[in-house]
């Protein structure tokens, strides 16, 4: 292969480095308004009353549009995933209140008007009264007899509540030669894209078609979730996704506000405009992953664990539309992640608080899950004095246990962690580590180093979801001139898909990559598809294109063959020819065969072929399982990249901060189709690894006030905290991917947590700290220092 397997710069870099990509936020259509958001500062409140007046007498505005309107004129806003199929509870939404409202920031009144400043100013203007309602924001609290109801008619705050059982957990914890009990706690993040959400709409009545310009992951859901709220047909409707500036999952519909523009698009019949603000990304963005873990873990005096019992609790916020829900049960459906325990329970509560609710973000829970278990084994390590990479090794999957299912049922396909972490304590030098760790010691500088690993399934495909399935399409088009077009479902929000894709069909069709051209983001120009999320772009939009361009290919291949006089066995195609194998001299170039099949389709080597050249294929993969009462499980991710890492930072006990000084990366998603993409991808992931470990907190008071609301509260890495990273790729490809691709989107996100967390502990190994809860923020890690000096005084 030519381009398969080799590093190449992204093909949009010619564009977005030029500052010359199209996003919502440059879209001017004529006449365009602006649109803004009244949202609720109680976290629950009863609407009384809402006077808009005062907005609607103010020059410039067009329109104020209340949930009342909204209640009259649309339909309910389909849910991204049903709660219902795994148990649990779902809530019918409009995209604005009528009677209550739930969370600071969940929106209520929309105001359009010809600018935006005049919007903005409008907005302060209504007058809304309130009816305070009880508060509830703590899951344990919102779980007992008593608490506060968010949704009244479900008669309790648990949204899902699942129990996966393996095995006799008494019978493990009674037969082990110790036990270890703790909690571990994720806390409340928030993807910080550099771009929000934005999002453009405009309404042509005489040919009743209502166009989106959105930086959505997904157009073709959002074209369904549209069309369903507004009760159009989804043939009336068209989503255009522009250049986006980031998704990392946050981006995945359906958001009130989409309903709302179309909605206001087309019923004033003139074109909008919203672009978010920071502080209503922060307040109504979507967030994630606050989660605890209560554990008992039984174990051997030579590292083997032979019981392990988890009860979680995820503070989901409200119920919403939002598929983010679902990262609670990815965290319970990967526990116990790479280990094989022979005694498991996991059960798990979701519970809804009148916080904002979760949707999707980088990892989707699964860093949850495995910073649990990295927090797990090192605590049976510390328990045995056994090294924590070799409590790891004792307890991992073997290589030859796969296809291997875990308690919840998911099937892990393929993999060798024990080789993986082998190989990044080898590239960490750890026995050199240890002589600069004593010299670093007598200097007075306290460095650490700590094992992280992470097990990123990938691949999502869930039933009754109008956004996460298992499949996906792509066109391959080639005109009469030779030039190339792929049109595919799956989208790019940055992350570069776009010349993997063009690598894989580049080579199919043996042409260069400068002949191919890459569609994504339209609903009226390219086939049905689920777009971005769950590192699925080419796994699934990869593969269509493939088998779209084989199809392709194979018809070039039966022309050609009567034009040099062999059978198609005996050809291959390269460099923009078609040749004779082993007589490489004999060939025709790759146009002359497509002008044969456009212009000679009568003529002998021809006239065997359908006239034309394109293919629409769509991809399904295996190893996903939607059965159980038939398959005897329910597994929605196919496959399972991963990684073993290493983590070395530096303390200051006198004030609790942490320095980052390296981190090294052995790295498995299965074949890699280009180096330098996946590698970027897991610069980022660890970047946004490291910030979830030290410095990103979604915090709110007791009165569901949210108090992180720009970036002064709520802190991201910059360029000088993120080291430079050593990463390694094994490969073990996927037996269930048609390119034998795992994903590698979501990586490194994960195992910053658990190793960052480790190594700490490790740079002040006398204090025999146990840090169980992120972010390890320098309060937070001075508060647990003096702690562990009063115990030992």
């Amino acid at each position: 292969m030519k381009y398969k397997g080799k590093s190449m710069t992204a093909v949009t870099n010619p564009v977005l480095a030029a500052g010359h990509g199209m996003f919502v936020a440059d879209l001017a259509l004529p006449g365009m308004c602006s649109l803004a958001f009244l949202r609720s500062n109680h976290a629950h409140a009863r609407i009384v009353s809402i006077d808009t007046s005062k907005a609607l007498a103010e020059p410039g505005v067009v329109a104020v549009i209340t949930g009342e309107e909204i209640a009259a004129n649309t339909k309910p806003v389909p849910g991204a995933a049903d709660p219902a199929f795994y148990g649990g509870k779902t809530v019918k939404s409009y995209a604005l209140p009528t009677g209550r409202v739930r969370y600071v920031g969940e929106p209520i009144a929309a105001i359009v008007a010809e600018d935006r400043y005049t919007a903005n100013k409008a907005r302060d203007l209504i007058d809304v009264t309130y009816e305070e309602l009880p508060v509830v924001t703590n899951p344990r609290e919102a779980i007992k007899p008593g608490s506060p109801l968010i949704e009244p008619e479900w008669g309790d705050n648990i949204m899902i509540h699942r129990d996966f059982v393996r095995g006799d957990i008494k019978a493990g914890l009674a037969s082990a030669d110790g036990v270890v009990k703790g909690s571990v706690k994720a806390h409340r993040y928030v993807a910080s894209p550099i771009e929000p959400r934005a999002y453009a709409a405009n309404y042509e009545p005489f040919g009743d078609m209502l166009t989106v310009w959105s930086s959505t992951q997904n157009p073709h859901p959002l074209r369904v979730f549209l069309a369903a709220s507004l009760n159009m047909g989804e043939n009336q409707v068209r989503v255009i996704q522009p250049h986006v500036g980031g998704g990392f999952g946050e981006k995945v519909p359906p958001f009130p506000e989409e309903i709302v523009i179309g909605y206001a698009a087309r019923s004033l019949r003139r074109p909008l405009k919203w672009i978010e603000e920071r502080t209503e990304h922060f307040l109504a963005g979507g967030h994630a992953r606050e989660i605890s873990f209560d554990f008992e873990a039984g174990y051997k005096k030579d590292g083997q664990v032979t019981a392990l019992a988890v009860t979680m609790y995820a503070d989901v916020g409200v119920a919403s539309t939002l598929v983010g829900w679902a990262m609670a049960y990815v965290s319970a459906y990967c526990v116990p992640t790479a280990f094989k325990i022979p005694n498991c329970r996991v059960e798990l509560f979701a519970v809804i608080t009148n916080k904002c609710p979760w949707n999707g973000y980088r990892a989707f829970g699964k860093e949850a899950a495995s910073y649990f278990m990295d927090r797990v084994m090192d605590r049976v390590a510390d328990a045995t004095g056994i090294d924590r990479a070799e409590v790891r090794i004792k307890n991992f999957i073997r290589h030859d246990e796969f296809p291997y299912e875990q308690v919840s049922g998911a099937v892990l396909d393929s993999g060798d962690y024990s080789k993986a972490l082998r190989r990044v304590v080898e590239l960490a030098k750890v026995p050199g580590f240890r002589k600069e760790q004593a010299e670093a010691r007598k200097q007075g500088r306290r460095i650490g180093l700590g094992i992280g690993f992470e097990l990123t399934p990938e691949g999502a495909g869930l039933p009754n979801s109008p956004l996460l399935q298992a499949y996906d399409g792509a066109t391959v088009r080639i005109a009469p001139s030779g030039d190339v077009t792929v049109l595919t479902g799956v989208t790019s929000p940055g992350c570069g898909n776009e010349t993997g894709i063009s690598q894989i069909v580049a080579d199919t069709l043996g042409v260069s990559m400068d002949k191919i051209r890459v569609i994504q983001g339209d609903t009226d120009k390219c086939p049905y598809g689920s777009g971005n999320y769950s590192s699925r772009s080419l796994i699934y939009g990869g593969s269509a294109a493939q088998l779209a361009a084989q199809e392709l290919h194979d018809k070039m291949l039966k022309v050609a063959s009567k034009v040099l006089e062999v059978s198609v066995e005996d050809l291959a195609a390269e460099d923009n020819r078609i040749y004779v194998k082993g007589a490489t001299s004999r060939s025709m170039p790759f146009s002359d065969v497509v002008n044969r099949i456009y212009q000679r389709t009568y003529m002998r080597e021809a006239k065997e072929v359908e006239p034309g050249l394109e293919s629409t294929r769509y991809y399904r993969i295996g190893n996903i399982h939607h059965e159980p009462e038939i398959q005897g499980k329910l597994s929605p991710y196919p496959t399972w990249p991963f990684a073993a890492c290493i983590s070395v930072v530096e303390v200051d006990p006198d004030t609790g901060f942490v320095k980052v000084l390296r981190f090294i990366a052995v790295h498995d998603v299965g074949t890699v189709i280009n180096p330098l993409m996946v590698d970027a991808n897991m610069h980022g992931g660890v970047a946004q690894g490291i910030g979830g470990a030290l410095y990103e907190n979604m915090l709110y008071d007791e009165a569901g006030q949210l108090l992180t609301t720009t970036f002064l509260d709520y802190t991201i890495p910059t360029a000088v905290e993120i080291p430079n990273s050593l990463i390694e790729h094994q490969i073990t490809p996927s037996p269930f991917t048609l390119l034998g691709a795992k994903g590698a989107g979501e990586s490194g996100v994960t195992a910053p947590l658990g190793a960052i967390a480790a190594a700490i502990e490790d740079a002040l190994p006398e204090l025999k700290l146990a840090l169980m809860e992120t972010p390890m923020t320098p309060d937070r890690v001075w508060r647990a220092i003096q702690e562990a000096h009063r115990e030992q005084s």
